[in-house]
Parts: structure tokens; sequence; C-alpha cells
């Protein structure tokens, strides 16, 4: 924790945006129950804060976190600190790119991912992206990943749909498909419906997961909200539920019950 209170203030200290620059700084945190044979897993607790501002071309963030597993067996923990970057490179196209690195032993060490994305038709409502990552977990065991899909652009909603293809050394290459669909408006609600299915995703691409699990089989649902009390920010919450299953046995590892609380404010003017 003393740890993430310094990241804390050296962010405010180095991000502190000027009266005219678009940004927004997001605090939430979240607790994991479980059900799982002999009560192995669980609770997991976490803890982030992101600042993402606006800058010409640029809409970069820094994200801290810090993630405590109490599971019966074997305790881990983990702070971390990830940087990323939306950049417009014309009205058609535009690229992601994400670097995050983390000390103990629940977060991935260090992370790495491309993408590009291309926008079609003529209200640019239609977007294909493609891109590619590493993952160096606590372990040692590398993950490296494929991501492909459409994403449909329309008046109040929005869908994405995405295949995952992930090469784990020293195991087969494990397929998952992930879809989300984002409904509401920015600066009065958002609500955004993920659903995932296949074989586990790598450590932290939807959420931060066991490390000792790669290539179970999983399920994953979650529900996230954020509301604008004001012009100025609001609140977010989120539900999830995750259910895992031993890829060889079929027997269940464990069922994931999760929620999530922050608040979110506006530092300047509202992004973009």
């Amino acid at each position: 924790m003393k740890y993430l209170v310094s990241l804390l203030a050296a962010c405010a200290v180095t991000l502190s945006p000027s009266a005219v620059r678009a940004g927004e700084f997001d605090l939430s945190g979240g607790l994991s129950g479980f059900s799982s044979p002999g009560t192995l897993y669980g609770p997991w607790s976490d803890l982030s804060a992101t600042y993402r501002w606006n800058a010409g071309a640029d809409t970069p963030s820094v994200t801290l976190v810090t993630r405590a597993d109490q599971d019966r067996l074997a305790p881990t923990h983990g702070n971390g600190v990830t940087v990323d970057d939306y950049h417009d490179w014309g009205p058609r196209f535009f690229t992601y790119a994400a670097l995050g690195t983390a000390s103990g032993d629940v977060l991935p060490t260090r992370n790495f991912y491309l993408e590009g994305d291309r926008k079609f038709g003529p209200q640019l409502d239609t977007v294909m992206g493609a891109g590619m990552g590493v993952v160096v977990n606590p372990n040692g065991i590398v993950q490296r990943y494929l991501n492909v899909g459409p994403s449909f652009y329309a008046s109040g909603f929005n869908v994405t749909v995405r295949y995952l293809q992930t090469f784990t050394s020293g195991r087969t290459g494990t397929g998952t498909a992930i879809g989300t669909l984002q409904a509401g408006r920015t600066g009065k609600t958002l609500a955004t419906l993920t659903l995932l299915a296949g074989d586990q995703p790598p450590n932290g691409f939807v959420e931060p997961t066991q490390s000792a699990l790669f290539g179970q089989r999983a399920l994953f649902a979650g529900l996230a909200v954020k509301h604008w009390t004001s012009g100025a920010g609001g609140w977010l919450a989120g539900l999830e539920f995750e259910r895992l299953t031993d890829r060889a046995s079929g027997n269940p590892l464990y069922a994931r019950h999760a929620l999530t609380l922050g608040i979110f404010r506006n530092i300047g003017a509202p992004l973009p």
C-alpha cells in the first residue's frame, strides 16, 4: 500500500494538467469471492488509479494497481504500473500501445501490446482491429497472443467481437472468444457488458488471473457502469462472474464473483 500511495503522489505531481488540458482521473477498488473445491481460493482484492488525458493526436494514460490474493495454499500480492496511448494517424486509422511492469508474484512482471485499427464505411462506423502482445509472468512463463476482430458503432451503442489466440511457452496454443456491448451516452450513463468463452486468456487481459492455471477452460461475464452525477464526474460500479474448469479433466476449479466500486473526475476540460 505504501508503494501505491507513493506512486499516486508522484503521478499527481508530474501529471497535474493545465486548466485547458482535457483529462480524467479514475479511482476504483474490487473484491472477489470464490466457491471452489477445498475452499482454496480467495478472497482477492485490488485497488487501481488511472489518469488519462488528451494531447493533440494522442490520448495517453498511466495506471497504478495494487492487488492481494489470499489463497489458502499460496497467498500472493503485487504492485504494477502501465502506460498506454491511443494515437490518431488520420480520420481512418489509429493505433494503441501499452507497456507495463509489476513487482510481486501475482501480476505480470512485464507486458507489451500493440494494435492497429482501420475505420471503414462512409460514416466510419465499422472498425477492424488487429494486435499482438507479450506477457511475462512472475513464474517465468511467457505468453504471446494475437487479438483480431471487428467493432461496429451506432447511435447509442457499439459492439466489438474479438478472437484471441494465445501461445504459452511449453504448451499448445489456445483460443478465446470475447464480445463487448456498450450502450448509453457519454456525460450521462455508459453500461458495458463483456462476455468471454474458451481458454483462459493471458494474465491480466480481462482480469488478472492465477498464473498457475494457464489455458484452463473459462467462462466470464462482466457488467460495468459509468454514471455522471455532474459535468465534473461521477461513480463507477461493476459486477463480474467467472467460472474456471480444468481443461484436461473437466472438473471445476472455481467460480468467482466480484464487485468493483469507484469514482471518476474530470481534471480540466472533459475528454473529447
